[in-house]
């Protein structure tokens, strides 16, 4: 099993493969710095879905351009076992309360794709108003409790850690909705059916 992540974010790499390795002992993830072809804030569930969408499928088309560049596997186009995986968080404002949502997707070569969605839980009052003012999450987080490297936030705990002191972190927050996707897409045809 091959999984090209479509972020080169630890936190997201390191959620896939902890809600593949199970099924897939073997799995080899890989990240690459995809475009989600959405807004750096996406403000509701369709379009924080979208990128999560276009981010598995620039994910699986970097990931199968670098595997052929470097490999002498002929059967590439053949291997059911290459998919692009995409997150993409975002916000749904319900305007008194701002919630945060999470998307991932997970898609084939075949074109078969599998959605979820989830670890919603309520944005603070004083991130939610930034949001509103154009500032983005990682930002206005960072500001908010004084931290100078805002990449810090978004590759280690994220607002879920801050939140939780640490009881729940980004990579735990991701894994579930990961791996929700994932066997969806394992599912395939039985799932196909119900559908």
């Amino acid at each position: 099993m091959k999984i090209f992540v479509g972020s080169a974010n630890p936190v997201k790499v390191n959620a896939v493969l902890a809600a593949a390795i199970e099924t897939w002992p073997d799995v080899v993830a890989r990240g690459f710095e995809v475009e989600s072809g959405v807004s750096d804030q996406p403000k509701s569930d369709e379009e924080t879905k979208q990128g999560a969408i276009n981010r598995a499928k620039a994910a699986l088309e970097k990931g199968l351009f670098q595997y052929k560049k470097n490999s002498t596997d002929e059967n590439i186009e053949n291997n059911d076992y290459i998919l692009g995986v995409g997150m993409e968080g975002g916000i749904v404002d319900l305007g008194k309360e701002m919630w945060s949502t999470v998307w991932a997707a997970v898609i084939d070569q075949k074109g078969n794709l599998a959605l979820s969605a989830g670890a919603r839980f309520q944005v603070p009052n004083s991130v939610a108003n930034k949001i509103r003012q154009k500032i983005e999450m990682g930002h206005a987080v960072a500001h908010i409790i004084g931290e100078k490297d805002m990449n810090k936030i978004k590759q280690e705990q994220g607002l879920i850690g801050i939140l939780t002191d640490g009881f729940i972190d980004r990579t735990e927050e991701y894994h579930g909705i990961i791996k929700l996707a994932l066997g969806i897409w394992y599912g395939g045809d039985k799932a196909k059916k119900i559908f």
